[in-house]
């Protein structure tokens, strides 16, 4: 009989996972995931490709990271809109800013794989502090991916302006004080902006998954306010900004 002290009744609030990724085990799939607290983790058993989960900066992510391949898990959804890319989509630009945050990486991972897969060509533009943070991510792309990486402010705006023109689709990563200069720089390029041609991805915190805490609010272009884990967490940039 134990003790009540010898039980663990630690419970976490449910976390927010990202996949970044898949790999194939034993004839079966693994999904990778990320979930943004600290720095990438490397899979812990040998053999196994990295598997992209956060480290122990958070008790939850700590604890899921001592799970067993085949230990069941818990999940919800997915919830929410990902992005969603056009039919005609042959040229696909993607901007991440990891110099805001090193997650919009991982996060628009999946894209490059799935433009491949339907025939597209891929532009990943990197917006990073140096050079040396973004030499340990190029590796995860596909090698038909073409890499553009940008120092500072100046040099990030004059290649997405310079990318967005020949673009069929963008999708972004980027800050929220971000968006109302990305769309200016696809209208300055394109004259005019057609739906979901520019889809991104927002940094909101999504605790419930159904809109009903409202933790996940986000400003509109037109002063209202939407739910991320219900409307996006990707939105038509469109919506965010005029």
């Amino acid at each position: 009989m134990e003790m009540e002290g010898e039980v663990d009744w630690t419970h976490y609030l449910r976390r927010p996972l990202f996949v970044c990724g898949r790999q194939a085990v034993d004839h079966d799939e693994r999904w990778l995931f990320y979930q943004p607290v600290s720095r990438i983790y490397r899979g812990k058993y040998p053999g196994q490709s990295p598997a992209w989960v956060q480290n122990a900066a958070d008790a939850g992510i700590a604890w899921l990271e001592m799970r067993d391949y085949g230990d069941p898990l818990d999940l919800l959804g997915p919830f929410g809109n990902g992005f969603s890319l056009l039919p005609e989509m042959q040229n696909l630009l993607i901007l991440a800013d990891t110099e805001d945050d090193p997650g919009w990486f991982w996060k628009l991972l999946p894209l490059c794989e799935q433009a491949l897969d339907r025939g597209g060509r891929v532009t990943f533009l990197i917006k990073t502090r140096n050079e040396a943070s973004v030499a340990g991510l190029v590796p995860f792309l596909p090698v038909q991916v073409e890499v553009r990486t940008t120092l500072g402010s100046d040099q990030w705006l004059e290649q997405v302006e310079s990318t967005v023109a020949w673009a069929d689709q963008v999708c972004a990563g980027v800050p929220l004080e971000s968006y109302g200069a990305l769309l200016t720089l696809v209208r300055t390029a394109r004259f005019r902006v057609d739906r979901n041609f520019a889809q991104v991805l927002v940094n909101a915190d999504l605790l419930c998954g159904v809109g009903a805490c409202l933790v996940c609010a986000v400003p509109t272009a037109r002063g209202g306010l939407s739910r991320a884990c219900v409307h996006g967490p990707v939105f038509d940039l469109t919506d965010l900004a005029e």
